[in-house]
């Protein structure tokens, strides 16, 4: 029988403990710092496992053996494979969502797409592993994402292609279908992650480094300026700055 995703309230109820209090933070102060470390390393540990394998395939003893620690203590900070899974997909689902913000802080195409992008891009270097399962876990359908986190997602996407076509509307981008210019971004900025292997073979590198994703991210916002914003002096001088 297939267990249920955890409720995302519990999820964050997890990182809520990861908090103390300012008392119970005075009065234990080490035990607070050995349980962050050990959630932080159980974390990354399965990050990568995760990355790797897959849910399925992906073995919790292996995490343990990972993150260094009697596989006990994995079971004793998350309960199971599954509040482990779900807490690398909040991991990564967190940011991103505060990464959309970011396109309607400012009510100018020219700077929210770019701070959109740039964000986008960040965020997938700094979690390359969480980033690999997030996608993974989309292309399967999403069976192991909690509920609660499909609907901020979704919510968060709605909110998002309301705004493009509001500036589509206003004339401050060219006409488009919002919702297939914001699959073009989501899907460019995670080429650089999901298909590194690609990109290894063509610029020759292992790995994208800081310069590829610094170059990704002026690349990707550059291609959508010029396809969005109208052909005026502002968006022509914008294109042209990119960095």
């Amino acid at each position: 029988m297939t267990q249920a995703s955890p409720n995302l309230m519990t999820i964050a109820s997890t990182q809520t403990d990861d908090q103390c209090s300012a008392l119970d933070h005075s009065l234990k102060p080490t035990a607070t710092s050995i349980r962050q470390r050990n959630q932080h390393m159980i974390l990354k540990a399965a990050s990568e496992e995760f990355s790797v394998t897959g849910f399925d395939a992906t073995q919790t003893r292996d995490i343990a053996a990972r993150a260094g620690i009697p596989k006990a203590n994995l079971y004793y900070y998350f309960q199971s494979k599954e509040n482990l899974y779900a807490r690398v997909l909040l991991s990564f689902v967190e940011p991103l969502l505060k990464a959309s913000a970011a396109l309607r802080e400012s009510d100018d195409p020219v700077v929210g797409l770019q701070a959109y992008i740039h964000a986008r891009i960040r965020i997938i270097q700094e979690n390359p592993h969480s980033s690999k399962v997030f996608s993974h876990e989309l292309l399967f359908g999403g069976k192991h994402l909690p509920e609660e986190c499909k609907n901020s997602l979704q919510a968060e996407a709605q909110r998002n292609v309301d705004c493009l076509r509001s500036w589509i509307d206003r004339g401050l981008i060219a006409p488009a279908d919002p919702e297939h210019l914001m699959l073009f971004i989501w899907s460019a900025t995670r080429t650089y992650t999901n298909l590194g292997w690609q990109m290894s073979l063509i610029t020759g590198t292992p790995k994208p480094d800081d310069a590829d994703y610094k170059c990704a991210a002026a690349t990707i916002t550059r291609m959508v300026l010029s396809g969005a914003v109208p052909k005026t002096e502002k968006g022509i001088k914008a294109a042209a700055f990119i960095t």
